[in-house]
Order: C-alpha cells, then structure tokens, then sequence
C-alpha cells in the first residue's frame, strides 16, 4: 500500500490571493458558466481550481512525497517560469525570477512547495483560466501525483461531486486533468451539468452556432405569431418594455379609489435623463391619474404609494392595511393579468436612449388580444401536460425555506400566476418553437447532439421566464427590467416591467441566444468529457475504492431552497424539452 504523504491542502494555501481572484470573478459574465443558466449559490470557480490543485498534489516538502512527483514538479515550474513569467501576479514574481536564474533553488523541497503554491494561486485568476501554459502545467502535476501515488499509467483521478448543483467543482476538475463524475437529485441541476461537463466538451464550437442559428430561427418564426401584440407607435418607435402596477381599491371611508400599488415613482435616474411619474388624485371620480415628468428633480419627486405591504390612498390619505391587500389581491390570483399599464418605455430610429409615454388605447388592446389568443390556444392545446404551467407554486408563509416563498400570501397559487396572459403567450409559443427545432434538428444531425442543442434552447425558455414574469421590476438607474431571482426567493413585487421578448433590448429572446452562444464558445472545451447523472449520494452507482476524491460543497440544510426555486425552471423547461 503507498504511503500517504500530506497534500498541498494540508500545509498550506494562499487564501488572501485566491479570495481576490475570486471576487474579481462575481464581476465576469463573458465566458463564465453562470451565463448559461441561473443557479443559486455558485461556489467561484477561481477557489474551486485553486482548491483541487492543492487537494491533488502531494506537498513536496512532506518526507513520504513520492520522488518521482517531486522531480516532475520540478521540471514543470523550471520549463514554466523559463517560457510564462510574464503572466505572473506581482506577489510570485521575485520567486519565479529567482527561479529562472537559479534553477537549482528548486530542488529545495520547502522552495518546491512555495513554488506550487505560487503557481495554483495565479492560476485561480480569470485570465489564466483558459491560457494553455496554465493547463498544460497543472495538467502534468495532476497526473504526475496521480501516477506516483499508485495511479494506473494511462489513467486519470476521479474526482466526484454528489451535491454538483450549478456545476463549479466538476468543471474545474476537468480543467485541471482529472475525470469528474457529477450527481445530483433536482433535474434542473443534473441539466445544467450535463450541458457543462459533457455537451461543451463534446461540441465546442459547433454547439454555439447551432444554438446560435436555431436560436435565430426561433426568434424570426416567434416574431410571426407574436409582433401584433407588441405594435409600434405611429411615429415609428419600439416599445421595449411596458411599466405596470397592481392595484388594490381604498378602503377608507367613502373614497373606494383605485390605488395603483407602486414602490417608487422614478422611471430614469440617469444623468441629463431624469425622469418620474407624478400622480394626479381624483377624488371626483376615484382614480389616481398620471403624467411624466422629464428633466425632474429628486426634491420633486413624490413617494410611492406602497410600504410594507400596506397601500396608502393618493385621493383621501387613508392606508389599507397589509392583510386587506393580501385578500384582494388574493382574491385576483396576484392581480397581474388586471394591472394598471402606468407607462410605456421605447426606442426610437437614430435617437440614443429610453423615452417614455403614456399608454394609449392601442397598447391595452393589443394586451386584450393577446390574452383571447391565449385561451384560444388553451381551449385547442392537447397533450399530456397543460399548455401554460399550472404546477403549485412553492408554499410561502411559515419559518424555513418558507419564508422564500411570499407570492402564496398574494394569491398565486400556480405557475401560471406569476405571469400576465401576454407573458404566457410568448413563452408557450417559444417553448413549442423549441420543441420543432429539436424535431427538425434531429432529422438532420446525430440524436445526441440534437440534444444538446435543443437543451440550450430549452434552458434558454428557462432564463427568459427570469426575465418574463410579472415578478420583474423596473430598474431605473440601469433603464431595464431586473430578473426575479436576484436574490433566493420568490417575493411580491407591486410594480412590474414587462419586457418584449421578440425584440432586441434587455431580456429578449435575441440578446439571451448570443449570450448563450458566446458562453459555450468561450467557457472552454479543452478537456476531457465528464459524467451528469441524477443519483442520490447516499446510494451512489459508482463501485467502492474506484474514486480519487470526493469534493463537494453540501447543500445547508434550507439555507437555500434549491428544489423550490428551481421548480420555477423546471415547469418550462420539460415544455420545451419532453422527455
């Protein structure tokens, strides 16, 4: 039996350095895996590199470090630093230097050791993370301490994750020249990961522009069906996004106003560009009116009319308690699909920047037939699953992973809720779209890799539900709508935006397909294909003694609901992608 000699890990870590590469990370969206698809509490693929080297590579320093891996380590760090010292971060670069001019200084073990260390903490950064020296070096020290601590020649480490979630560990162990064998229980997750360890891997390139041109196709064919519910204005501008606000009526004495129920008034806070809404009380006939107001100040803006769930009256004063706002709007299954349509946000040909208008008759009448087509289409639809999603949403209210979970408390119960008609609408539609790409593709190409395309597109109908829900609120500062899960929850959200899928600004279809494309162009493909399988960790297929290492980050108990929220996800991906 080999002796065990102590790993990296066990001595010694530059912490402070891969930390900083690690929060550099959190600001990195091209080329990252978290572009691909939303997944909850990512560990940062800088510290999980970082972390693998060091639990792989004996420390050279311990007396029972096989010599063979400590002379292979020594020939690596020589022929690197001679050929990649300009890559180096600041805090290796006098010992890289000093081991350039004196070679010999390595074959003290202690040198060795700081060497490796020196080696694995720039290697955690970014801009390394692809570069071929940086691969190839840690690759050769990965089989190198393999080979010498028993390892059969020719093979390689497995390095396995039961809880693989958004996939970090299992990638950066084939980036670092192990096999990796991801598992998980939620189907989601066993789906991003397979797209991350086996499809990349396999497809490169060619699996960016298939998604990329399928993608294409899906938007163009969308556009068909669903331009008239999104009509441009008369002068030719383009609605990019429409601003709405539940509503609740008054209860205070004698007044039964319509209240719009909206957190803030502001619709731009960008420079030269300021603008809000001001509200105009009508007591006479019960309803709050609106006009924009451009070139505002912040002294001149008014507050919103919501705060802790309780709506204050803009006509008589009176404030309609929580509880009486969480029954109404009960009552109307959250009350997106009779909102009040506040203001609409267009582009216009040659003219940079957002502008801003009141709705018209011919916005709310395009939203009207949006929502007959739906139930058209609802009444025709047949199959197995319904047409829109009407799984139950997770419960809310209550201590744990509940406290996630507030749109129960509003009323909406289903999926299905959580969307305005006009929203289901383009979603059904590019959910079958991607369904007939997936057919057509197969017809044409391997099934395998029809199904890795058609997988990209379906985790595609997935981010723009994200994007596409009633639960998206205006981004003043940024003049766009914000995703729903910003954070690890499902809340209510008073005011809403809703953004145009078939177009081309923030959070349409077009924009989301060239992110996905240059992420699976660019995350990296140069290492071997790795395993995704739904499997419970406790009863695991994998045979005893036939796994290197276990590396996982467990989930926290309900820290994070991840079944729950994922479920968001899932009810559109398996429209999108059946079976």
């Amino acid at each position: 039996m080999t002796a065990y000699p102590k790993r990296l890990i066990e001595v010694d870590l530059p912490i402070q350095r891969i930390s900083a590469h690690a929060r550099r990370e959190k600001s990195i969206r091209h080329g990252h895996i978290s572009t691909l698809h939303i997944w909850w509490a990512r560990r940062p693929l800088a510290a999980c590199r970082a972390v693998l080297c060091a639990a792989l590579w004996p420390d050279p320093a311990d007396p029972l470090c096989p010599p063979a891996f400590r002379e292979r380590a020594r020939e690596l760090l020589r022929n690197w630093t001679r050929n990649e010292l300009g890559r180096v971060g600041q805090e290796s670069y006098s010992r890289f230097i000093a081991i350039q001019k004196e070679p010999a200084r390595l074959d003290d073990p202690l040198e060795l050791r700081r060497a490796l260390l020196d080696f694995l903490a720039d290697f955690a950064n970014w801009d390394h993370a692809t570069a071929k020296p940086y691969l190839d070096t840690s690759r050769a020290l990965t089989q190198a301490a393999h080979e010498a601590l028993g390892g059969m020649p020719g093979t390689r480490p497995l390095v396995v994750d039961p809880f693989a979630g958004g996939g970090s560990i299992p990638l950066e162990a084939l980036r670092v020249g192990a096999d990796a064998f991801a598992s998980d229980l939620n189907p989601v997750a066993v789906l991003l990961n397979k797209v991350v360890l086996e499809y990349i891997p396999k497809y490169g390139q060619r699996l960016a522009d298939e998604v990329r041109n399928w993608g294409a196709w899906i938007k163009e064919e969308a556009e068909k069906e669903l331009a008239r519910f999104y009509p441009k204005d008369p002068d030719g501008a383009t609605p990019i996004a429409y601003l709405w606000a539940r509503t609740v009526q008054c209860e205070g004495p004698g007044c039964g106003a319509e209240i719009p129920l909206m957190r803030g008034l502001w619709l731009s806070k960008k420079a030269k560009r300021k603008t809000a809404l001001r509200l105009l009380p009508n007591a006479e006939e019960r309803r709050v009116e609106l006009e924009i107001v451009a070139d505002v100040k912040a002294t001149e803006v008014g507050n919103g009319t919501v705060a802790r769930g309780s709506a204050t009256c803009p006509c008589c004063g009176y404030t309609t308690r929580v509880e009486s706002v969480r029954r109404q709007l009960k009552r109307r299954r959250g009350g997106a699909n009779d909102a009040r349509l506040l203001a609409v946000v267009t582009t216009r040909p040659r003219q940079p920047g957002r502008f801003y208008r009141l709705p018209t008759e011919a916005d709310l009448a395009a939203v009207t037939a949006a929502r007959e087509a739906l139930e058209r289409r609802k009444a025709a639809h047949t199959g197995a699953r319904s047409l829109v999603p009407e799984e139950p949403t997770p419960l809310g209210g209550g201590s744990g992973a509940g406290r996630a979970f507030s749109q129960r408390n509003y009323g909406m119960d289903r999926f299905c809720d959580l969307f305005t008609a006009r929203q289901l609408l383009a979603l059904t539609t590019l959910a079958r779209l991607v369904e007939e790409a997936g057919q057509q593709i197969r017809r044409r190409e391997e099934a395998g890799f029809a199904e890795a395309v058609q997988t990209g597109l379906a985790l595609l109908v997935g981010k723009q539900g994200d994007l596409g829900n009633s639960l998206c609120a205006w981004e003043p500062n940024a003049e766009c709508p914000r995703h729903l899960f910003g954070r690890q929850a499902i809340p209510i959200v008073w005011d809403f935006a809703e953004g145009v899928p078939i177009g081309d600004s923030s959070g349409a279809w077009s924009i989301l397909v060239a992110n996905q494309s240059n992420a699976f162009a660019s995350v990296g493909n140069d290492w071997n294909i790795g395993t995704a399988r739904t499997e419970d960790a406790a009863q695991h297929l994998l045979p005893d003694d036939s796994v290197k290492m276990f590396f996982t980050d467990p989930p926290y108990y309900d820290a994070v609901p991840y079944a729950d929220l994922s479920d968001f996800f899932y009810v559109w991906i398996k429209r999108a992608l059946p079976g």
